[in-house]
């Protein structure tokens, strides 16, 4: 049944200072997910190998962000089993596998698809749900719910981080929503306004605002392709930015500048070229060109563009270390 309607509001005002003004302290970071490659199939009717294949479905989409990956590979699939690292089957006959990136990266390159690195923006969802009595309520982080799980999973599917907000927010609009979200340490936030079984959705985030109704997954399906546009570049196609990065006044600074560049998907290789004060000079060969890039890093706080929003200058960007 749940708390009665006047005790809930209570609660959930009397906790909304604490955790806002915790939540503040949060820095924004993208989410870097280590389990792109791997995923749970159930096997139906003992068809094991159909399991793979449905498997290797489900990564070549999550990795390549593209919805109609798998019809574009053809073939490609019918031979799961040489792109699979490690597997093994529950009790439940679930089959755990994990395939092996160089290899399905390979795939996706001949198919001219793109790849979509382990970096995710962290995404704050805003889900106000109406119930038959015409109650109107937001589902929080730590409330066991079936809208959630139904996100949850799809979001899984897409390789994409979510976030729940720990009370209610307060006068959500597009115009507050980015501003809620970066209270959480996320990059974007996703409204949803269910009622009926309709939801209609409204993504927003620094590349602006988008929109779409549908089921509870296609909140999650409009967040997923959305990023996939901005951030996943070309897999056959490397380029040569300069990164300039300022504020590294120290060897740890240093360190860690660098072993946040190399660690990147979108970067194939880092080259220090220039030391001038407390200001290096990279070069990077990288996925995909200086605007993907420059995205891929505005998800992290932990390097400040200096470039004003201004597009790139030939490849060469500009940054502030922030410790």
């Amino acid at each position: 049944m749940g708390l009665p309607k006047m005790i809930r509001t209570k609660a959930w005002m009397a906790l909304s200072v604490a955790w806002l003004l915790a939540a503040l302290a949060m820095p924004v970071g993208a989410v870097t997910l280590g389990d792109l490659y791997e995923t749970d199939q159930p096997v139906l009717n003992n068809a094991r190998e159909a399991a793979f294949v449905e498997a290797l479905k489900t990564v070549v989409v999550r990795v390549s962000g593209q919805r109609d990956a798998p019809a574009r590979l053809g073939s490609a699939l019918n031979d799961p089993r040489k792109y699979v690292q490690r597997f093994g089957f529950t009790e439940n006959n679930v089959l755990q596998v994990g395939f092996d990136s160089v290899s399905v990266d390979k795939m996706l390159q001949a198919a001219g698809l793109p790849i979509w690195g382990r970096e995710r923006p962290a995404t704050l969802v805003l889900l106000n749900v109406t119930d038959g009595t015409g109650y109107s309520y937001w589902i929080s982080g730590d409330q066991p719910n079936a809208q959630k799980e139904v996100l949850e999973r799809a979001a899984r599917e897409r390789g994409l981080p979510l976030k729940w907000p720990a009370v209610a927010p307060q006068n959500i609009d597009e115009s507050s929503a980015l501003q809620e979200a970066e209270r959480y340490g996320a990059n974007a936030a996703l409204i949803g306004r269910s009622q009926g079984g309709a939801v209609r959705w409204t993504l927003v985030s620094s590349e602006g605002a988008s929109q779409a109704s549908g089921g509870m997954g296609e909140g999650v399906h409009l967040a997923a392709d959305t990023f996939a546009r901005v951030f996943a570049a070309s897999g056959s196609s490397l380029g040569n930015v300069v990164v300039e990065v300022s504020g590294i006044g120290d060897l740890d600074a240093y360190a860690s500048t660098l072993n946040y560049l190399e660690g990147m998907t979108l970067v194939r290789a880092v080259a220090l070229e220039q030391v001038s004060g407390d200001t290096m000079r990279f070069k990077l060969a990288v996925r995909g060109d200086a605007a993907t890039l420059r995205r891929a890093i505005a998800l992290d706080s932990r390097l400040v563009s200096q470039d004003s929003g201004a597009a790139p200058t030939g490849e060469r960007l500009s940054f502030r270390y922030r410790p």
